[in-house]
């Protein structure tokens, strides 16, 4: 009688395991992958606030301009996909579904390097106005059949793969109360790469306010290069570094002027280095006294 409840036993296992095990993790990789419950939920991700910083707490504080490079292997997950794929979109495709869905809005860049990048007179009111900047005409050969062209006139408009850099402002600042060295992001500033009568040219394109953009951005699942079920989004990859940068520019006398403006080459990357050893100096210097 033991046998046969022992057997009873063993071949229920298997029924009772399938019947705890629920969801299989493949199956978000199947044909309802949208329908999948997955782990990371990012449709109702709320973004990480910035702890409370009184200003009388603020002992020390800059404002930089850094370059974020998208094609180097760190960055890479901020220049793709080229196209949506399972959900995940690259930075600049997001930053314009979040334009284009009203979660923020863009600014036109000024003209002199040192204006209000974040002034209310040069806000983009539409979309269409932000895909038309840098935009030309040319007459290009149609082929309307085999061995027949005609001459039209095209427009000509960047593509999201152009964007080769961003540009970010921020402020460092060291917070006395929580004995900390901490920066923050200002603003976001998309570059693109592009070549144009055999010459290759750069151009900044808007700015977006990047606490404005924080609750869309924090929605949006980023691909990790160490393990493929996503965990971050672009606003964690920002708030915590997530990336690699090097510095064109700070606060100074000079008009805030650009480390280009007076240095090239090799010593613009030893300036640029100074100011990075320099920030982390300052938290140093405040320590020793």
């Amino acid at each position: 009688m033991k046998a046969i409840i022992k057997i009873t036993i063993l071949l229920m296992l298997p029924v009772v395991l399938n019947a705890q095990e629920g969801v299989r993790f493949t199956e978000k990789y199947g044909p309802f992958y949208d329908a999948h419950e997955q782990q990371n939920d990012f449709t109702n991700r709320k973004y990480v606030k910035y702890p409370f910083v009184r200003e009388a707490d603020v002992m020390w504080s800059e404002v930089t301009w850094e370059i974020i490079d998208l094609r180097e292997k760190m960055n890479l997950p901020l220049y793709y996909p080229t196209d949506t794929i399972h959900g995940r979109k690259s930075l600049i495709n997001t930053i314009m579904s979040g334009i284009e869905n009203n979660h923020y809005t863009a600014f036109r860049v000024p003209i002199n390097n040192n204006e209000f990048e974040f002034d209310p007179n040069n806000i983009i009111l539409n979309v269409d106005e932000i895909r038309d900047i840098g935009s030309r005409q040319e007459i290009i050969p149609i082929t309307i059949r085999p061995g027949v062209t005609r001459d039209s006139l095209v427009t000509i408009r960047w593509r999201p793969e152009e964007i080769k850099q961003i540009l970010i402002k921020e402020v460092w600042y060291f917070d006395k109360k929580n004995s900390k060295l901490q920066s923050e992001i200002i603003g976001i500033c998309p570059i693109r790469e592009y070549t144009f009568n055999g010459t290759q040219r750069r151009q900044r394109m808007f700015w977006v306010y990047y606490p404005d953009a924080r609750p869309y951005l924090s929605t949006v699942p980023v691909y990790n290069l160490i393990d493929s079920n996503a965990s971050n989004s672009f606003d964690d990859i920002f708030v915590y570094r997530y990336f690699r940068s090097y510095f064109v520019q700070e606060a100074n006398v000079y008009n805030d002027r650009m480390i280009t403006d007076y240095v090239i080459g090799y010593e613009a990357q030893l300036e640029s280095e100074r100011i990075k050893q320099e920030i982390f100096n300052k938290e140093q210097d405040l320590w020793e006294n």
